[in-house]
C-alpha cells in the first residue's frame, strides 16, 4: 500500500505523537510496511532471499533432511520395494531488535524548507538497511564485543550492542568448516584464492564444492566485495546489466552474471578478501514486528528524540549451501 505525502505526513503526526492512546507507541500498519518497503530497496537481501512472518518470539521452521531413496529391482512384482523414510528438522529463529535513537531540535522542523515526514522515512530505513545487510554478510554471534562504547571498539574487541551481534552472516558461516555454528552441520570446503585476483575460475571451485547445491547455476547468488567486484569486470564471462532482456529482475547491488546464469552481487560490507556463495533457497528472514516509532519532547534542550526499532532473524536452511572464497587479492591501502 502506498501513501501520499499528506497521508504520510498524518501517520507520523500520529505516531510521533506522545499521548496515551493517540498511537505514539505503532506506526500504523500501512506506514510501517511503507518502511519496510523502503528498506526492501536499499537491501538486496530482502529482494533476493525469503522473507517470512514470524507469529512468536521464536519460530521452527521446518526442513526436509533425506528424502526417498531410489533402488534398482531385478524382479518384477514378486520383491516388495526396499523401504526408506523422509527425516525432517528445523531451523530455530530467534526475533532480535535493531533500534535507532534521533535527537533533532526543533528549529529542524521549524525552518525545513523540505518535506521532513520523507527526509525522515528515508533516513531511517537507509539506516535499517544498512545494518541488516551488514549482519547479513559478516554479523558474529560470538565475537568478542565488552567495549563499553563505539569509540572503544576495534575490529578485535565490538562495541556491546554493535549491531553484528545480532545473528552469524553469510561470511562467518561460510568459513565454519568446523561446524561449532550449528549442530551436526558444517559449511562447504572453502576455496582458497592464493592471492589472485577475483575470476570466474574460482566461481567455478565454488560451484563444485556446493555439489548438489550449485547443480542449478541460476539459483547462486555470489556476493562480492568492491575491489573483487572491480577485477570481475575485465572477466569476458560475466555478462554485465546492459547486455540483459527487457524482462530482466535486477537485485540492487547486481551488477552482472557469470555465464548469464550466477548472480553477482557487490556489497560494501563483505570484507575486503572474502567472497561467498549460496542458494536463493537457503536463506530466511524472519520479521517479528514491523517498525515501532516513538517519539518524546526533550523540553530541557527544545528537542525532539525519535527511537526505531524492528525485530527479525535470519537463518539458512543448510550451512553446507554455504561456500567461502577467502584470500583474494586485496587494494592498496597506501594514501
Amino acid at each position: 500500500m502506498e501513501l501520499n505525502n499528506h497521508e504520510l505526513r498524518d501517520a507520523l503526526q500520529k505516531a510521533l505523537n506522545t499521548t496515551g492512546g493517540t498511537g505514539g507507541d505503532f506506526l500504523p500498519t500501512p506506514l510501517a510496511r511503507t518502511f519496510i518497503d523502503l528498506v526492501r530497496e536499499q537491501m538486496f537481501f530482502r529482494q533476493v532471499f525469503r522473507t517470512i512472518y514470524m507469529p512468536g518470539k521464536t519460530l521452527d521452521f521446518p526442513k526436509i533432511l533425506s528424502g526417498p531413496q531410489v533402488y534398482y529391482e531385478s524382479t518384477e512384482a514378486t520383491v516388495e520395494a526396499v523401504e526408506t523414510a523422509m527425516t525432517t528438522g528445523t531451523v530455530r529463529m530467534t526475533a532480535r531488535k535493531f533500534m535507532a535513537q534521533l535527537k533533532a531540535s526543533e528549529e529542524i522542523f521549524e525552518d525545513a524548507s523540505q518535506d521532513m515526514n520523507a527526509i525522515f522515512r528515508n533516513h531511517f530505513a537507509a539506516g535499517m538497511a544498512e545494518a541488516e545487510e551488514e549482519t547479513c554478510i559478516v554479523g558474529d554471534r560470538s565475537h568478542t564485543a565488552t567495549a563499553v562504547s563505539e569509540a572503544a571498539a576495534s575490529d578485535a574487541n565490538w562495541y556491546s550492542k554493535d549491531h553484528r551481534l545480532a545473528w552469524n552472516g553469510l561470511l562467518t558461516l561460510g568459513g565454519d568448516i568446523v561446524g561449532t555454528l550449528s549442530s551436526g552441520n558444517r559449511a562447504a570446503n572453502r576455496v582458497n584464492a592464493s592471492g589472485v585476483e577475483m575470476s570466474t575460475l574460482l566461481v567455478r571451485q565454488l560451484l563444485y564444492n556446493l555439489g548438489k547445491y550449485g547443480r542449478r547455476m541460476s539459483d547462486i547468488v555470489l556476493i562480492v566485495n568492491p575491489w573483487s567486484a572491480n577485477q570481475l569486470l575485465d572477466d569476458p564471462k560475466l555478462v554485465t546489466l546492459d547486455k540483459y532482456g527487457p524482462n530482466a529482475t535486477i537485485f540492487t547491488g547486481e551488477f552482472g552474471k557469470i555465464y548469464g546464469k550466477v548472480t553477482v552481487i557487490q556489497s560494501d560490507f563483505c570484507t575486503d578478501g572474502y567472497a561467498v556463495g549460496t542458494h536463493k533457497s537457503n536463506v530466511i528472514i524472519g520479521d517479528r514486528r514491523l517498525i515501532k516509532l516513538k517519539s518524546e519532547d526533550m523540553i530541557e534542550y527544545d528537542a525532539r528524540r525519535i527511537v526505531i526499532s524492528q525485530r527479525a532473524d535470519m537463518a539458512v536452511e543448510h550451512q553446507d549451501a554455504i561456500c567461502q572464497i577467502w584470500s583474494l587479492d586485496t587494494p592498496s591501502t597506501e594514501s
